[in-house]
This record gives structure tokens, C-alpha cells and sequence, in this order.
């Protein structure tokens, strides 16, 4: 197999900069053909990566979970095969699929001596296309309210990654922040609520490892939704270090649903459009149409990965 690196050089807010003379030297000792690409902007990685799965290449994704996301869509347009070096800020994906998101550089042996398996993936339609548009592809969780917003501000911080960015902006967010009335219609099935925030995972976790939706799993073409009811500001910080766990969906305050369509619109009267974001982007103002398909990514993963009938990699050429 014949590999492209895409590279994208401002994840992990100057991370992946950072890594980038030891991804060249890993690439150069690799026993596998890499050639390592740093796209001027995210339209040229898209570009490099159609062009690299129309000649019947891999493409090795070098970035966080909203670079991984992007890619792993052209991936599934074209059922080109996807690996991925966790070097983003959160790398939820890979923490889900069993990466050491701690030793990026680690992943190069997954090359080799991984497994090729077929995993979910999310999409979604928002800020006002319909399904017959191109959606936004997420591989971990899109969500909207609360953690939307503190999600726009952490956007804009560069001294902070991970895990610590989220709580900063969640303490920063909720100083402002109210819960908001939404419809939330599963498989067709509407609630009528008030939340502090809906959460939909393809995946167990944002943020850097905090398991929002902790039964999510990558094979079953589902996706986990999650809504937190109009609890006070100090209830709500009392239940929030249990999302580390993914204890907090025990909590009664916690509603959860399953299903393969998921439609989140705001009834929100005089405020302004909620945003949702997915994979730690924006994909648009609500309404928003969120669907999970399974099998939709082949990609290379851990050897021990949670996912099942994947298959063994061909060795590196002789």
C-alpha cells in the first residue's frame, strides 16, 4: 500500500507545527511508500486527498479529530482507506479506537501491523442545506447549547489544549450561559425539552476524554444522544466531573435516546440561532439533521481495537 500524509500544521494549536521535522523522519524511515503533503489550507488537504484515493492510495491523516473528520468523509464518498497520526488537541477517535493519543509518532507501527475494519461514522446537515446537499462528516460527537458555545470560544485560545481548554471554556461559558428549549426528534419519536446542552456521539468522547456519550459504539451504525435538563448553574457543575467517567448518564437530570436520524431544532423565542458544532467545528446554524451510517469508513486501526471482522494488513513490500 502506497500512503499521502496530510498534514495539517495548526492542530493541536501548534502541535502538529511542532512535530512536523519527526513526521518527515518517520515518513523517510518508514518500510512503506509516504509521501508527506502540508496542504496551504484545508480545501488543498481535501484536494490532495481525492487526488491520492483516486490513484488507490491511503491517505494518513496527521491532525486532530476535526482534521480526521473531514478526511475520513472523502474517505467514505469514495471508499479510499484512511489511517490517522493523533496529534490534534482532544484526538477522541483515536482515544475511542485504542491509539496512545500520548505518543503520536506510535501510530506509524499501525501502519504495519494494524488491521483494516470498517467503522461508523455521523454526518449532518445544518445551517440550512437539506440532504440532498453535502453534509459535514463527524467521527466523534456533534453538539449544540452549552458546550457549542464554550466550544466557538475555545476555538479562538491558543495557549490551551485538551481536556484543560474545555474546562476553562466551560467555567468561562457558564457564567452567561442558560439552559435553551429545543425539539429533538429521534427515529421520528419528538421531546419537547429544556437543556443545557444535546449532545449526539458517534464515538464516546470530546473534549480531550470526557466520555459524554460513554455507550456509543463504532459498529452498529447508531448514534447516542444525550440531553442535560434546566438544572441550577451549581447542580450543573456538581454533575459535570462525572462526564469524565461517563457517569453523569445515570444522573436524573440526564436524558438519553439512541437512533440512526437525529433532528435538533431551537424554540428558542428571541434569541439568536444556536450553532452546532461536530468534531470541534462549526457545521452550521439549527435546525440541524444528523444521521449515523455505518461501515462507512475503512480504516487502518490498533490491533485491539473495539471493532469486530477487521482484517489483517498486508505486510510491507520486501
Amino acid at each position: 500500500m502506497q500512503w499521502t500524509a496530510i498534514v495539517n500544521p495548526a492542530a493541536g494549536r501548534g502541535r502538529t507545527r511542532k512535530l512536523l521535522p519527526e513526521l518527515h523522519a518517520a515518513c523517510a524511515a518508514s518500510a512503506l511508500d509516504i509521501d508527506l503533503q502540508v496542504p496551504t489550507s484545508a480545501e488543498h488537504g481535501h484536494t490532495l486527498a481525492r487526488q491520492a484515493f483516486a490513484a488507490g492510495r491511503g491517505v494518513l491523516a496527521c491532525g486532530g479529530d476535526g482534521t480526521v473528520g473531514e478526511l475520513a468523509g472523502i474517505a467514505a464518498e469514495t471508499d479510499g482507506l484512511l489511517a490517522l497520526v493523533p496529534s490534534g488537541s482532544g484526538n477522541d477517535f483515536a482515544r475511542h479506537l485504542g491509539f496512545d493519543v500520548g505518543n503520536p509518532l506510535d501510530s506509524f507501527a499501525v501502519l504495519e501491523a494494524g488491521r483494516i475494519a470498517r467503522v461508523d461514522l455521523g454526518r449532518a446537515w445544518a445551517g440550512g442545506r437539506s440532504p440532498h446537499e453535502a453534509p459535514t462528516w463527524f467521527c466523534t460527537v456533534a453538539s449544540t447549547g452549552f458546550d457549542a458555545a464554550a466550544n466557538e470560544w475555545a476555538n479562538g485560545v491558543q495557549r490551551l489544549r485538551g481536556t484543560t481548554l474545555y474546562i476553562v471554556a466551560m467555567l468561562r461559558t457558564l457564567a452567561t450561559y442558560k439552559p435553551r428549549r429545543f425539539l429533538l426528534t429521534v427515529d421520528g419519536e419528538a421531546h419537547m425539552i429544556e437543556s443545557w446542552l444535546v449532545a449526539v456521539g458517534n464515538s464516546r468522547s470530546y473534549g480531550g476524554g470526557m466520555r459524554v456519550t460513554p455507550n456509543a459504539a463504532l459498529d452498529d451504525g447508531m448514534l447516542d444522544v444525550i440531553a442535560v435538563g434546566p438544572v441550577s448553574r451549581a447542580r450543573f457543575l456538581r454533575t459535570f466531573p462525572q462526564v469524565f467517567k461517563g457517569g453523569h448518564v445515570d444522573r436524573d437530570e440526564v436524558q438519553t435516546w439512541r437512533g440512526r436520524l437525529v433532528e435538533i431544532e431551537s424554540i428558542e423565542a428571541g434569541e439568536g440561532a444556536l450553532e452546532l458544532y461536530a468534531s470541534g467545528d462549526s457545521a452550521g446554524a439549527l435546525p440541524a439533521r444528523l444521521e449515523g451510517t455505518r461501515g462507512a469508513l475503512r480504516m487502518v486501526v490498533p490491533a485491539l481495537a473495539p471493532v469486530p471482522d477487521a482484517e489483517p494488513l498486508a505486510g510491507p513490500p520486501t
